[in-house]
């Protein structure tokens, strides 16, 4: 199990046998082996950054839409980790996990 965290340092999520999952273990999505990580609806999320980050290029033209993956069975949900330091913002880049929710 690989944590997520927000570029902020908030504790998202994880990524659990290339499944991207919420803290609450919600399935979000998926992520395949080039690091770049697909919503559960088969649309472009962002790419893996530093192992533990998910960021999207805003310059980058946005990939064509991906067939849907059946859902995975929940996982139990881990213990919550400890926010980190937030990083500084790299030019070109956003945090491709803004438009969830913050838990």
């Amino acid at each position: 199990m690989t944590p997520i965290y927000r570029w902020n340092g908030q504790y998202f999520g994880f990524i659990k046998n290339d499944r991207l999952f919420s803290a609450s273990s919600q399935y979000l999505g998926w992520v395949t082996e080039d690091g770049r990580v697909w919503r559960r609806n088969g649309t472009f999320l962002g790419e893996v950054e530093n192992e533990n980050y998910i960021l999207r290029r805003t310059s980058m033209a946005t990939p064509a839409t991906r067939a849907v993956r059946a859902t995975p069975a929940t996982p139990a949900t881990p213990a919550r980790r400890a926010n980190r330091a937030g990083k500084a913002s790299i030019a070109g880049r956003i945090d491709a996990l803004g438009e969830f929710a913050s838990t």
